[in-house]
């Protein structure tokens, strides 16, 4: 099989590892014929496709016997007015979740993001008949069941279709060219994405290629659901869009489609779509201009005219709150039949009891197709596959919600099994491992640093007055166990501490230490009368504020008031107390010296800021983005620092950096302080390792060793085994006791 980036010639089509059963060739005349013995049963060939809705009597055997939809979906927004809460208790967390961002907020990756070359298995049966076997005896009462044996007969045929009637056995579907389907090719692609005097030239990798056939198979079959999953880095946005455009050359399907994703990714949608789809109206419905569209939009959708664009692009936090304008947008959305609804960063989509949940379904659930776009493979959480299955499928899945509760066992691992087996052929997912054998190496360091002596004195302080605190509440507390904090101090306490560790180990100048209490009463007594607190606020009050400060902290608000007395404003020596900053200040010369270009990740804005004081004595040209960053301003920073070549470094905040964005102008990541959840900073890492790369890529971590940076980063390695094993094994795996909380590692820091 070859492996660069030309289209797939017909033999190679035709040398799969599974047998095709229909086969698209080229005639001289240049018209599409079927190679198959028995073509009269297929499809007719490309050039005679029409336009015509889905067509949703594909599997009228199946529907007939579908679980009847309640109206509870139909919602209108005063449906939606405060969350339920859950009652079940919340799943083992292994730091990964089933994508379909996450939220605004935090860019939507609060449910964890998935990279690395740790390969997705779905299990398959090993034969027509097994599969058609799985769920006959199932009792009345059984909804689970009965939803699942209906799913399963789609399944079966669409497997059929997809690997030929001839396969009796499949591992797994995320095979690069496993597909027998060949609806397109890179010809048909050519022409639909032409454009005019335009050096613009749409060329798919040959996986993608796949992944677009696979999208307009399921089209044809009239299968209201998908999943694209491939791995972070391979163009999922890309093909989504080549789709869209397909639909509109193959079967004159203009939309209108509705494009969900985080608030980040809006204008890079915009980007990809203009040059994919030329021909298409794209609006981007956020921002200031969203209220004068809002009126133009109700106005048309009121008197049932069809939308002014093709494409509509929105973020999620449209579907989260509910202030007046929100929920006449909603309306507005409601009012339309959309022909797609594409889901990126799809993560939000776990949990069907949340506000996005039920708010974007209410819009998606009369749509053609449901489209979900996530990087991350399947949890094994019962509760989560079936939130997916009935957003991909709501008029099979539907349930009550108490229903659900007494039918789905959280530790029911055979069903958790069957549910994946199912959704395999409606899910593609394709690691860099599997179809990436020419993307250039991505190399691992861990860095461990030793404190500067300010900050060891800093840390041991910090360790010895939480050690009283926590001895003088276990006294105080008759049946407590000595050996622990856990249950003895609040969890919002031990959190507290632990944070504290975490700044330290950052950073010292993130807690206070050199400016004393009267250092602080004599900066209040001058900054009282500025009224840098506003003009009602008393001198005790500053104070007050004042002492919760960390160093760093008062050292910014001394700088901004141009206050420079006996220690007041800090000089750039101390930026230097930090191990990690003192590594940098050593790496980061050698990186610019030999071409590199960095980009740097931490949680902490706050850290952000005094890594933008390191780059400033450094001398190193920069940019940052950030949660605070406007929408709007993300583009033009990735832009220019992907094109000039002058900026050295890109500081990002882990979680709005470290989603979607395309940061290919580096070829170095730096993770200054890692994350409890590995899949958080792989989905970093891969904002310069994918598509359009073309050096090899180093990414550091850097762990201050003797502090809990030790424990995070053990913890994060041992997440990703589990994660394999899981994915492995297709069952439920307890890690409880595996790894350790924040309360046991205090623990081992405080009870001694």
């Amino acid at each position: 099989m070859k492996r660069d980036f030309d289209e797939i010639s017909d033999d190679e089509w035709a040398n799969h590892s599974f047998k095709p059963s229909r086969i698209l060739t080229t005639t001289q005349n240049g018209k599409h014929k079927s190679n198959s013995s028995s073509s009269a049963s297929f499809h007719p060939p490309l050039e005679s496709f029409a336009f015509k809705k889905p067509q949703q009597n594909s599997f009228s055997s199946v529907v007939d016997d579908c679980v009847q939809v309640t109206e509870h979906f139909n919602l209108e927004d005063d449906d939606v007015e405060e969350e339920e809460e859950t009652t079940r208790p919340s799943a083992v967390n292994r730091g990964r979740r089933f994508v379909v961002d996450d939220d605004d907020e935090d860019e939507e990756v609060e449910e964890r993001e998935r990279g690395g070359d740790l390969a997705e298995v779905y299990d398959i049966k090993s034969s027509d008949e097994e599969w058609e076997e799985e769920g006959l005896a199932v009792e009345d009462d059984d909804l689970v069941g009965k939803a699942l044996q209906k799913c399963s007969k789609i399944s079966v045929e669409l497997k059929r279709e997809l690997y030929g009637s001839g396969v009796t056995s499949c591992d797994r579907y995320a095979e690069v060219e496993a597909s027998s389907v060949k609806i397109v090719t890179q010809d048909d692609i050519d022409a639909a994405c032409a454009v005019a005097d335009s050096d613009f030239q749409p060329v798919l990798k040959p996986y993608q290629l796949v992944g677009v056939n696979f999208l307009l198979l399921l089209h044809r079959k009239g299968i209201g659901g998908a999943i694209l999953a491939d791995e972070m880095g391979l163009g999922k946005t890309i093909q989504a869009i080549t789709y869209l455009t397909l639909l509109k050359y193959l079967h004159n399907d203009p939309g209108p489609h509705l494009i969900v994703c985080p608030a980040s990714l809006l204008e890079n949608w915009e980007r990809e779509l203009k040059k994919w789809c030329p021909s298409f109206s794209v609006l981007q419905y956020h921002g200031a201009m969203r209220s004068a569209y809002s009126k133009e939009l109700g106005s048309l959708a009121k008197a049932g005219l069809p939308p002014p664009f093709n494409v509509l692009l929105v973020c999620y936090s449209l579907f989260e709150r509910h202030s007046a304008q929100q929920k006449d947008d909603r309306k507005i959305l409601k009012r339309w039949q959309w022909s797609c609804v594409i889901m990126d960063e799809a993560h939000a989509l776990k949990d069907k009891n949340s506000y996005r949940w039920k708010n974007l379904m209410s819009v998606a659930r009369n749509a053609n197709q449901r489209l979900m776009l996530t990087g991350t493979p399947l949890q094994n959480d019962l509760h989560e596959l079936w939130s997916l299955l009935e957003f991909m499928m709501p008029d099979l899945f539907a349930t009550e919600d108490e229903d659900l509760k007494k039918l789905l066992n959280a530790e029911d691992g055979d069903l958790i099994g069957r549910m994946k087996s199912i959704l395999g052929p409606f899910i593609l997912r394709r690691l860099k491992s599997d179809v990436m054998q020419q993307l250039v190496p991505k190399i691992q360091r861990v860095e461990y640093v030793s404190m500067e002596k300010h900050q060891e004195y800093a840390y041991k302080e910090a360790i010895e007055e939480y050690r009283a605190v926590s001895h003088a509440r276990i006294a105080k507390v008759s049946d407590g166990d000595p050996n622990t904090i856990v249950g003895v101090l609040p969890q919002r306490q031990i959190s507290n501490y632990f944070v504290q560790f975490r700044k330290i180990a950052n950073h010292p100048l993130l807690v206070r230490r050199i400016y004393s209490d009267e250092d602080v009463i004599r900066f209040a007594k001058k900054l009282h009368p500025m009224s840098a607190f506003g003009s009602e606020c008393t001198l005790e009050r500053v104070i007050e504020e004042l002492k919760s400060y960390s160093d760093f902290s008062i050292h910014r608000l001394l700088l901004y008031h141009d206050i420079n007395e006996k220690k007041g404003i800090l000089s750039d020596k101390y930026v230097m107390l930090s191990a990690k900053c003192r590594a940098l200040a050593e790496l980061l010369p050698d990186l610019k010296k030999c071409g590199h270009r960095v980009l740097i990740f931490s949680q902490w804005t706050s850290m952000l800021d005094i890594l933008e004081w390191t780059l400033d004595v450094l001398g190193f040209t920069y940019r940052r983005l950030d949660g605070s960053t406007q929408v709007t301003e993300r583009q033009a920073i990735v832009d220019a620092f992907n094109n000039d070549t002058s900026i050295s470094a890109c500081l990002l905040s882990t979680r709005a950096g470290g989603q979607g964005l395309n940061l290919t102008g580096a070829d170095t990541v730096i993770i200054h302080d890692l994350d409890f959840n590995p899949q958080i900073d792989r989905q970093a890492e891969d904002r310069c390792h994918r598509i359009g790369q073309t050096k090899p890529v180093t990414i550091y971590r850097l762990v201050t060793k003797g502090t809990v940076d030790e424990n995070v980063y053990e913890i994060a390695k041992r997440k990703l085994v589990l994660d394999a094993a899981v994915l492995e094994s297709g069952v439920e795996v307890n890690n409880e006791g595996d790894t350790l909380t924040m309360g046991e590692i205090l623990s081992s820091l405080l009870m001694v």
